[in-house]
């Protein structure tokens, strides 16, 4: 299977790295020429442990590419990866230009049925969004699909490899078929995978994001308790 990753950034990178390390060939695709070129000379831009052990690797075997030509790219690959930023417009929503953006480009250049893949962080509605723009401007059929990420900094290679739970947002069995073999080495090792509807999909990244600064919060407040009462926070936390 071939699959392409569309931005190095933080989520692209690992993401490409881990998926070339259970033997898919992996093409990570980037505008900044400056970005591509220190990747191709081994030169990571972010640091996680083992990362660059991974790439090196899988980039010397010849299953991990980067490039910035963005149609040889995109060819040959079954399934387009979306990891492109989402940052804070002035108003607090979400901005999509570059997830919007990007599929109009490709919409223009794919030449046969491929599976898109929202990596980024977005509201819920994108992936309809992104569909209506290929179902209006694209060829050949195009699935677009969610499969929000999970990861932690410090421990995002691990988060990936050996993942809590594996989400993918699809309303196609085509796309559906694609993906599961995609995961195939995963659902070997016992990790679940749960397949939903695409908003749902959406939602429970933000509900994963939400619980997460819950428990941190509340664990904040417990601290500040045991402080006063002379309790242990570590055991506590325990």
């Amino acid at each position: 299977m071939k699959i392409a990753v569309i931005g190095t950034g933080y989520v692209g990178l690992v993401s490409g790295v881990c998926f070339s390390e259970t033997g898919v060939e992996v093409t990570c695709i980037d505008n900044n020429q400056e970005k591509i070129d220190k990747l191709n000379r081994g030169e990571i831009p972010i640091y996680e442990p083992t990362l660059d052990i991974l790439m090196k690797r899988n980039f010397s075997e010849g299953r991990l590419r980067f490039t910035i030509d963005l149609r040889a790219g995109i060819e040959n690959a079954d399934i387009i990866f979306l990891a492109l930023p989402t940052p804070e417009s002035e108003d607090g929503s979400a901005d999509l230009s570059y997830v919007l953006k990007m599929a109009e480009t490709l919409s223009g250049i794919i030449a046969s049925y491929k599976v898109i893949v929202n990596k980024s962080t977005v509201p819920v509605g994108t992936a309809a969004k992104v569909q209506a723009i290929f179902d209006e401007k694209c060829k050949v059929k195009v699935d677009v699909i969610s499969n929000p990420e999970f990861l932690r900094e410090g421990f995002a290679v691990e988060d990936f490899l050996k993942p809590d739970r594996i989400v993918i947002g699809v309303e196609s069995e085509r796309a559906q078929e694609v993906m599961s073999r995609l995961y195939k080495p995963f659902l070997l090792n016992g990790h679940p995978c749960i397949f939903m509807d695409i908003p749902s999909a959406e939602m429970t990244k933000y509900a994963a994001n939400s619980m997460l600064a819950t428990k941190i919060s509340f664990m904040n407040d417990i601290a500040n308790l045991c402080e006063i009462m002379g309790a242990d926070v570590n055991m506590v936390r325990r």
